[in-house]
């Protein structure tokens, strides 16, 4: 009996330099560089899903809650499971006056945290 070899996992595309200098920029507070770059990518559709969520967490950051919570869907569509992203999900159903959806997600990120 011969075996196959074993076939190695697809492994997940690299991030871009600008992507990982866009989440440095925003673990280290520079919330307005951040955002200037993670929006211009979005406008040019470069972001991965650890871009948008990244994108999620400065608009939120910033105050824009419901582009944040715009960000975050987009973003649990890719990582159901993501706690970031569930919490502004979370914030902007009830920010819409849609409690039962904001207790749903808030017990999901509860979960997945």
């Amino acid at each position: 009996m011969t075996t196959s070899p074993a076939v190695p996992a697809p492994r997940p595309a690299p991030r871009t330099v600008e992507l990982v200098l866009a989440h440095s920029h925003l673990r280290l507070g520079s919330l307005a560089l951040a955002r200037v770059e993670l929006e211009t990518m979005a406008g040019m559709g470069l972001l991965d899903t650890g871009g948008i969520i990244d994108l999620a967490e400065v608009r939120w950051r910033t105050g824009d809650l419901l582009g944040a919570g715009e960000a975050a869907s987009a973003a649990l569509r890719d990582d159901p499971e993501h706690p970031i992203a569930l919490v502004i999900a979370a914030e902007a159903a009830s920010a819409l006056g849609r409690p039962t959806e904001a207790r749903r997600l808030a017990d999901q990120a509860i979960r997945a945290s």
